[in-house]
Order: structure tokens, then C-alpha cells, then sequence
């Protein structure tokens, strides 16, 4: 590799044999790794890195489903206890439509059976979204309830995430 005056990001997300109940289904994930990469490469000050390159490898043992939101969600907080700066937290959400229904990190079954998802990946605090997809037909307003809905979701999972570094960091320190 070439000198660089920042560092790099390289993201592998990956599923074990047995992590979905149709075996091998999730080893084929390859845009995971592409969407994990774009949701926490705004977040990471990568020019504190020249000549660095910052691996993430995730390995889903068990998909229960909505497992893209949480693989992004677990490696901002592992990048952030291992001391990599960031900017801020990552955090993401999925929702499903189903019906008249809005459902926050759905289940596989309920993924199987929905008429739309939508998932954002955002900093809380700097109230900026680094992701969004959506898939499926969506009115209007139902868009704007669901972005409602993740937006204060990934607000709450920010303070949890914290508090959590906050208890590492204390007992750490005993």
C-alpha cells in the first residue's frame, strides 16, 4: 500500500454456517461489509491515522434478524472502547412496515413477511445520518413516522452505548 496522510478503514462482516436457520444462507453478505464500511467511515477521524489502517471483522454467530443495524452499532462501541477517535457514536436502527404497522429491529420472521424496511445509521449527538436505506413502497407520511422513529431510537441506543463505555472505562480503572 501506498503512503497515505490518513488511515484507512477496512470492514469484513461475516455469518458462521450455522447463524441463520437455512444453512449457509447469511455466509453470502458481501454488501454488508461494503455497508458497515460507509456507515463508519464518516465517524472515525482517520487523519489521526496516517500510515494506519483500522480493521473491523464482525462475525454473526446467530441472526436473529435486523442483523446489519446491530453489527454497525457493536463495532462504533468496539472502536470506541479500543480508544480509536471518533467523532461520535454509530448507531443504527431498522424498521419494518407490516401493514398499518411500524416494527423497530424486526425479527426474521417478521423481516420474511414485511411491505417495506427502512434503516437509518446517524451520530445522535451531531444529529447527522451517515445511512439510509429504504426498500419497499412507502407513503409520505409513513416515511417521516419511521425516520421519526429511528432517529429517536438510535438517540436512546446512543445513551446506552454510553453509559456502558462509561461503566468499561470506571471499572477499568479499579
Amino acid at each position: 500500500m501506498m503512503y497515505s496522510d490518513i488511515g484507512r478503514l477496512n470492514c469484513n462482516v461475516s455469518y458462521t454456517t450455522f447463524a441463520t436457520p437455512v444453512r449457509a444462507q447469511g455466509s453470502d453478505r458481501k454488501e454488508f461489509s461494503s455497508m458497515l464500511h460507509k456507515a463508519l467511515e464518516g465517524a472515525i477521524i482517520l487523519e489521526t491515522f496516517p500510515k494506519t489502517t483500522v480493521d473491523v471483522f464482525a462475525l454473526v454467530l446467530e441472526s436473529g434478524g435486523s442483523d446489519l443495524p446491530v453489527v454497525i452499532s457493536c463495532a462504533s462501541l468496539a472502536l470506541a472502547d479500543a480508544g480509536i477517535l471518533m467523532y461520535d457514536l454509530v448507531t443504527s436502527v431498522s424498521l419494518s412496515c407490516l401493514g398499518k404497522n411500524l416494527v423497530i429491529d424486526p425479527i426474521l420472521e417478521e423481516e420474511s413477511y414485511q411491505d417495506g424496511s427502512l434503516m437509518i445509521t446517524c451520530m445522535p449527538s451531531r444529529y447527522e445520518v451517515t445511512q439510509l436505506t429504504i426498500t419497499g413502497e412507502w407513503s409520505t407520511p409513513k416515511i417521516n413516522e419511521g425516520m421519526q422513529l429511528c432517529l429517536d431510537a438510535c438517540s436512546k441506543l446512543a445513551n446506552i452505548m454510553r453509559s456502558c463505555l462509561k461503566e468499561a472505562t470506571t471499572s477499568s480503572q479499579e
